[in-house]
């Protein structure tokens, strides 16, 4: 299996997509600094692991496509990323795929203080061929990245709206472009855990052209940015999956959010998990594996991303006066 970055990675990097997910990483929470999400220890062996795009010809820079180098927490870091429209990633092929085949495209977006190379670990369980893009957040954080500044505990939902209809503004432009840049099979998949989950929501409802399908992860899509009306074309069918007792992003906002794009007529599914906190569990991560699985398939067979079926209005919960904020 070739190992070769597109640019030479650190050491680190090569050692996190070898870590098992079966390792249990501790809870991190979309409101502070973290590494990548927590998985729960698994009996399942350790999948395959993932070969690395090798090195490419940097693509000419733009005007508007500048590399946002102050943001860089270290000029060293520059050296390990690829930059295209002002956004840093890593990539990498999975399955038995060469960099050069045309293949379907996974967009994962990592959450708050995480980093491009540790959120990789959770796509080892990919072994359909497919290439995966891993984008850095827009702004340091600690040893991480961040993708905007307005916690999801803040009450002021206008700007926490802004930041991620801003970055997923950016976003969208990296998606159009790396996917035209790269030999594509239809429009990309997109996913994230935490403020990932969020720009893979925003996305999905804001930009569902650059998209075939989302799969969000403990995120939630703020009242702001939820559509005036129904979709004009083929909507972009999403799946989110969220544990219940999520204490960093509450689940009765994103069901009220899942509950008004159905009202719309997007095609939504909201999968919960009982007595799950602000983490990706074993079962999370399988069923995330799978829905990436059969995505990719479907669109290497030419065919558009299945929709979830049709769902009756998810079951609230008792709600109080703050009931569509962080705690």
């Amino acid at each position: 299996m070739r190992s070769t970055l597109r640019r030479a990675l650190s050491l680190p990097f090569a050692l996190s997509l070898g870590l098992s997910l079966g390792l249990s990483l501790g809870l991190s929470l979309a409101c502070g600094p973290s590494a990548s999400p927590p998985v729960e220890a698994s009996a399942r062996p350790t999948p395959p692991p993932t070969e690395i795009a090798p090195a490419a010809a940097e693509p000419p820079a733009t005007a508007n496509a500048p590399a946002a180098e102050s943001d860089a927490p270290a000029s060293a870091e520059q050296e390990a990323y690829e930059v295209l429209a002002g956004v840093r990633y890593v990539e990498l092929v999975t399955g038995d795929a060469a960099a050069t085949d045309e293949l379907p495209m996974v967009i994962a977006i990592h959450g708050l203080g995480d980093r491009p190379e540790n959120f990789a670990g959770l796509l080892q369980g990919l072994t359909t061929p497919a290439r995966v893009i891993l984008p850095a957040g827009l702004k340091p954080s600690d040893d991480g990245f961040s993708w905007f500044d307005v916690r999801a505990r803040s009450r002021d939902v206008e700007a926490l709206a802004k930041g991620i209809g801003d970055a997923s503004d950016t976003l969208a432009t990296f998606i159009d472009t790396v996917s035209a840049e790269r030999p594509t099979l239809g429009e990309p998949i997109v996913t994230g855990f935490s403020q990932g989950g969020m720009l893979s929501f925003a996305i999905a409802a804001g930009h569902p052209e650059s998209v075939s399908a989302a799969f969000p992860v403990s995120g939630w899509l703020p009242p702001p940015l939820w559509p005036e009306a129904g979709p004009k074309g083929a909507p972009t069918p999403v799946v989110a999956l969220h544990g219940d007792a999520d204490n960093a992003v509450l689940i009765e906002p994103t069901r009220l959010a899942v509950d008004r794009l159905r009202e719309l007529g997007y095609p939504v599914e909201l999968r919960e998990y009982p007595e799950v906190r602000h983490q990706i569990t074993a079962e999370m991560r399988d069923v995330l594996w799978s829905l990436l699985r059969t995505a990719t398939e479907e669109l290497a067979a030419g065919k558009p991303v299945s929709t979830p079926p049709p769902a009756t209005k998810t079951t609230k919960r008792p709600s109080s006066p703050t009931a569509t904020l962080e705690q």
